[in-house]
């Protein structure tokens, strides 16, 4: 089971998202994935009551105790039915304050060396490590192909993070890069601060994701392929990346999956493109295929290709329901029926919204 938290006079630290800009809110009613998650869980996991304001008006505190279908349903489904102005949150002593870090960047030939590595990671990564990825541009270091950027991060010493790091050293990378912070240095170095690509102003982000139970390497390969010409012949979206999250997951995985409307739990990767380019409606249908065709790749080759799984905060918004919501039928069923009860005038229909009618 995740850790409870403690009361003590030590420094404390909240289980967080990881990107800066998108606030506390919003990917807590998503789920929230973080770099905690592995010894806690998500951030919804972390929710103990929410004051709730609902469509009609009527300000209500949800919790397991108070209209606890409501509170099921906010954590993982959370904006179709209300505005959160209040939450009650765990907090957990910083009794591990040091993370330590490698990164590595390798050419795109060893993309099969990497993530055969990493499938074996997988299989016995610890509660304080997560590993990320990249494949991206960087003309500094191969002005014609995409690049693999790669890395270690271990909540802890850094002698323990280099033995999880050490057989990427193996492969060959093009450099290495080692360092320590805290957990907010850790945006920073995952490029996900307020100037990270990802967060540019003013551009058009299309997103794509798709949860993985392990690396298909060569579905990985035809990711890669497919980038690398599609720069070439589309160069507007070159700024584009490909992000690869390989979180621990003990501590959501612990969660009783039925007791929270995230319907995940199961998934070790969070993997989507985000197809970035200066607005131009031209672009628009080319991006559109591009993501989807990324995306395709890794749906034909995981385990279950019939059923995509598609978290909520990063959806692109034609995804079924079922893939974003659960394809267990009692999910979207109980969704709907509180859907009903609660907002019956759909008001809360912005984002991938549980009923498509507009009243």
């Amino acid at each position: 089971m995740p850790q409870q938290p403690r009361k003590s006079k030590l420094i404390t630290q909240p289980v967080t998202g990881i990107c800066e800009l998108v606030g506390f809110s919003a990917p807590a009613l998503g789920g929230g994935h973080g770099w905690l998650q592995g010894q806690y869980g998500l951030m919804a996991d972390q929710v103990l009551s929410a004051r709730l304001l609902l469509p009609s008006g009527e300000l209500v505190t949800v919790s397991e105790r108070s209209y606890p279908d409501l509170f099921w349903a906010i954590r993982g489904a959370g904006h179709n039915f209300g505005l959160v102005m209040e939450w009650e949150y765990r907090v957990y002593d910083d009794i591990a304050p040091l993370w330590s870090y490698e990164i590595f960047i390798y050419s795109g030939d060893k993309l099969e060396a990497l993530y055969e590595e990493a499938n074996r990671l997988l299989r016995d990564q610890p509660a304080e490590l997560v590993h990320w990825g990249y494949i991206i541009k960087v003309a500094e270091i191969d002005p014609d192909h995409p690049v693999l950027w790669f890395g270690i991060i271990y909540n802890g010493s850094p002698e323990i993070a280099n033995q999880y790091a050490k057989p990427f050293h193996d492969i060959g990378p093009l450099s290495v890069q080692t360092g320590q912070g805290s957990l907010h240095d850790l945006a920073v170095v995952t490029f996900q601060d307020a100037d990270g690509p990802g967060c540019a102003y003013g551009m058009t982000s299309l997103r794509y994701p798709i949860g993985l139970k392990s690396y298909n390497v060569t579905a990985v390969r035809q990711v890669y392929n497919e980038i690398d010409s599609t720069f070439r012949k589309v160069p507007e979206i070159a700024g584009s990346f490909f992000l690869l999250e390989g979180y621990s997951t003990q501590a959501v995985k612990a969660i009783d999956a039925a007791s929270t409307a995230f319907p995940h739990r199961d998934d070790n990767i969070l993997v989507t493109s985000y197809v970035m380019y200066a607005p131009d409606s031209n672009i628009d249908p080319k991006a559109k295929a591009f993501g989807e065709k990324l995306r395709k790749y890794l749906l034909d080759g995981s385990d279950d290709p019939a059923h995509l799984r598609a978290y909520v905060n990063y959806a692109d918004g034609d995804e079924s329901l079922q893939a974003i919501y659960g394809w267990e039928t009692w999910r979207l069923e109980k969704l709907k029926k509180l859907k009903a009860q609660w907002d019956p005038k759909n008001t809360m229909r912005y984002y991938v919204p549980i009923e498509q009618n507009i009243n």
